[in-house]
């Protein structure tokens, strides 16, 4: 008999189980965390818009967000804002938008006129979209603000078709 020490082939698939496992949930948590990251800072850049809008309104001038793509930020009211390093202005190839008629493949990842967003003093915001999306590319967040009489700033994200965030 030979009495050299081995793992049993039980032992082995313990062992692969656990390794599957480990791996799941650490691609489930980093999914999580990018969802998470990316809402943010969506939601970061409509609160700057917001206050924006309302300062336009104030001081009866108009204000403007002026974003730079190379840098990855934008800037508003003497503020710089940089965006994670883990998300950037862009777009997945293929994509349809904008997000609230989507008919046409997406080109720029900033639709609004000269790469900024114009506050008006009654309240009205330039037409366009920003689109955000993570370093992977899988996932695709857009700010939009449609061609209308009322201004209203609206959160998407790309999920096989856009969907509104509320």
């Amino acid at each position: 008999m030979n009495n050299k020490p081995a793992f049993t082939l039980i032992e082995l698939m313990v062992i692969i189980s656990l390794l599957a496992l480990i791996f799941g949930l650490t691609i489930t948590r980093m999914s999580f965390f990018d969802h998470f990251l990316m809402r943010i800072e969506v939601e970061k850049l409509m609160s700057a818009c917001l206050f924006m809008q309302q300062l336009a309104i104030a001081t009866n001038e108009e204000k403007y967000l002026t974003f730079d793509m190379q840098k990855n930020e934008y800037q508003f009211a003497k503020h710089h804002e940089k965006v994670s390093s883990r998300i950037y202005f862009g777009f997945i190839k293929d994509i349809k938008g904008p997000p609230g008629s989507p008919h046409n493949v997406i080109t720029k990842a900033i639709t609004f006129p000269e790469q900024r967003i114009c506050f008006y003093p009654t309240g009205i915001i330039s037409s366009g979209t920003v689109y955000l999306t993570d370093e992977n590319r899988r996932l695709l967040y857009a700010l939009s603000n449609a061609v209308s009489q009322v201004s209203y700033l609206r959160m998407y994200c790309y999920d096989g078709g856009w969907k509104v965030v509320e």
